[in-house]
């Protein structure tokens, strides 16, 4: 059906309510990049045989990843007049139990990890599930503001109506109906959202100079191109809820006087791109794409680039360039893409998580939006905490939340009894933070009084056991690799940087060799061209700083910490 109004709007949230809902029971498996490498596309065939095979009436859907990989294949279960119920590390044996369940009229326990939304549909906690705890009550999910991940792992990600029932599309159908483009800049740039790709620069503020350049073709670029070690943020968010990404990317296409969008997807997400492919053409079959959107005049294209598979393309001019056919390199500034960026046309270069929170603010206004977060860092920020913790996993806080309460209490802190030794926040560029400076707020202005920064919001936690020495050799072989090599600073500066920390590793370095790998960090930080040179050496300059004692280890023992 293609939804040209109001009227269609509210027929295809009715559609999408009783689906969430429905009168017979539903299965929904988390089908997403995560949940089909622990076997969730055999589950779902399994589904659907015993469905076939004994006739019961249910429905089967698929749903994305909630954000906590080491918990799929996940599935959620819907029975008329229950809380919702999800299963966690699903097999081919608990389907099977859970099938026998719905045939007997109970409720399977094994796998059950909690419901969701335990008093919402009587009014007050079913007795029968009177020990399952609700997720809000249990970590991961427990504390968090899942703004942008509410919908990951709820709905199907593939189906209009359901988003539509979720009050997807409200917000565009309200700019573009309601709304001059100046007034959703306004609302941009009330809302104070900034930049979470790492920069950090005002969207608004950035959508407001675009729009003011001139130029007969104007593009807006989705940066998909997620190549932070330990990040798969943007991939939940685009498995888990594709249409909130386009709702924004159309958004950003309507403020800024644009028609053409493109996502810019990392290389290696083949599922990602096949599925986002299909999300689009169902977008252009509801009339959310293409021409005459929501019957409004407005016309926007979307299509969807395969990045060049190089770390240096997440930056936003080499990634105009591999778009171009180009090269992925750096492009000297000015002049700035809202003037001169794709084909030298005005462009704007927002990732997937800043389009995502668009929406959000078009629907509930920018003050609203402004009111969560801090003072001068506006929002949620999703953070991927990985490494030794208990619950690793997406976590979504606002702003300006506690980085001791994300380790130790949402994350369950360390998940051997081990102690943590440092956490890097901001990966790969971040510092690596002592545990006696954990007490610091995850907002940009704070992290940046320390030297570090959040960048895309990895957060790694390393144990008592770990050496720094150990860690910074790896990443510095990782920036070395990735380096396109356009300045000499990045080029020959962090490679030295590399062969500086080999010598320490292998315990053939002196004391010496710390001055001259602190003297090229400083000169790498302070001359690269981009990014990723002028990055490199901020976690190596803070080791040498805070964990000089691992350093020494390797050059006056020829040993590892570790190992000693």
């Amino acid at each position: 059906m293609k939804i040209k109004n109001m009227k269609d709007l509210d027929k295809a949230k009715d559609i999408g309510m009783k689906s969430l809902f429905p009168k017979r029971p539903k299965i929904s498996i988390s089908m997403s990049t995560c949940g089909l490498a622990l076997g969730a596309d055999r589950l779902f065939q399994k589904l659907t045989e015993e469905k076939e095979k004994t006739g019961i009436k249910i429905s089967l859907h698929q749903t994305g990843c909630s954000g906590f990989c080491n918990l799929e294949p996940m599935a959620m279960v819907r029975l008329p007049g229950k809380p919702t119920l999800l299963y966690t590390q699903m097999t081919v044996e608990k389907v099977e139990q859970i099938i026998q369940g719905i045939r007997k009229k109970k409720i399977t326990k094994k796998g059950l990890f909690c419901t969701i939304g335990s008093d919402s549909v009587s009014g007050k906690p079913d007795p029968e599930l009177s020990e399952i705890p609700d997720y809000k009550d249990i970590p991961p999910f427990k504390d968090q503001y899942r703004l942008l991940l509410g919908n990951c792992g709820i709905i199907d990600p593939l189906s209009v109506s359901e988003y539509v029932a979720m009050e997807g599309y409200s917000a565009l159908y309200k700019a573009l109906y309601q709304m001059r483009p100046e007034e959703v800049i306004k609302a941009v740039v009330e809302s104070g959202l900034r930049g979470r790709g790492g920069a950090w620069f005002p969207t608004g503020f950035k959508w407001d100079m675009a729009r003011k350049s001139s130029g007969d073709e104007k593009f807006v670029i989705c940066n998909a191109d997620e190549g932070d070690p330990g990040a798969y943020k943007d991939r939940t968010i685009m498995e888990g809820n594709p249409f909130k990404l386009f709702e924004g990317i159309v958004l950003a296409g309507y403020a800024i006087g644009s028609h053409h969008g493109i996502i810019y997807l990392r290389e290696e997400y083949h599922h990602t791109f096949e599925f986002l492919n299909t999300a689009i053409e169902i977008a252009k079959r509801y009339g959310l794409l293409g021409k005459n959107i929501l019957g409004s005049g407005f016309n926007f294209a979307l299509n969807i680039v395969r990045g060049g598979g190089s770390y240096v393309c997440g930056e936003e001019t080499a990634l105009m360039d591999s778009l171009e056919g180009e090269v992925g390199d750096p492009r000297l500034r000015p002049p700035f893409p809202i003037e001169k960026g794709l084909w030298e046309r005005p462009t704007i270069v927002n990732n997937v998580e800043t389009l995502s929170n668009v929406p959000l603010i078009i629907q509930n206004g920018g003050k609203w939006y402004a009111n969560i977060g801090t003072e001068k860092a506006k929002g949620t920020k999703i953070l991927s905490v990985v490494g030794n913790v208990k619950h690793p996993g997406l976590y979504e806080v606002p702003l300006g939340t506690n980085l001791k309460q994300v380790i130790f209490e949402m994350a369950g802190g360390p998940f051997n009894g081990k102690s943590i030794k440092a956490v890097q926040v901001g990966s790969p560029f971040g510092i690596f933070i002592p545990a006696d400076k954990l007490d610091v707020t995850l907002d940009p202005e704070a992290l940046r009084e320390m030297g570090s920064m959040i960048g895309s919001g990895v957060i790694v936690a390393l144990d008592q056991d770990t050496c720094i020495v150990d860690i910074l050799h790896h990443l510095l072989t990782f920036f070395v690799e990735e380096s396109c090599g356009k300045c000499v600073p990045c080029r020959e500066g962090v490679s030295r940087m590399e062969e500086l920390m080999i010598e320490i590793y292998n315990g053939r370095a002196t004391m010496k060799d710390l001055d001259i790998l602190n003297e090229l960090g400083e000169t790498a930080r302070d001359f690269s061209l981009c990014a990723l040179g002028g990055g490199a050496p901020a976690p190596i300059l803070n080791g040498i700083k805070d964990f000089k004692k691992d350093f020494e280890a390797h050059i006056q023992t020829g040993k590892c910490p570790r190992f000693s």
